[in-house]
């Protein structure tokens, strides 16, 4: 079972509670989550690098969201707000 593996897996309408720490886990080891904390981790970074950096959160997240889930997310752009609705 994928859950057990230690590996990453996707996100479905019934692991949250195990993916949600696992997934902040790996963003963090990707030097991800800022965004996920929204606008005030954004610290010195320029403009452009906080949107790339966001950009990339958004699409790693999304890579991990189940078909069955990913419609509540689609429209998102921004870390902390699909964070949120997750």
């Amino acid at each position: 079972m994928e859950e057990t593996s230690g590996a990453m897996f996707k996100l479905n309408a019934l692991n949250y509670s195990i993916w949600k720490p696992r997934m902040e886990d790996v963003l963090y080891c990707k030097d991800l989550f800022d965004p996920v904390e929204g606008d005030e981790a954004k610290g010195d970074k320029e403009d452009k690098e906080w949107e790339r950096m966001n950009r990339k959160t958004v699409g790693f997240i999304r890579q991990w969201i189940d078909d069955s889930v990913y419609h509540h997310v689609a429209q998102e752009t921004k870390a902390d707000t699909l964070w949120k609705k997750l």
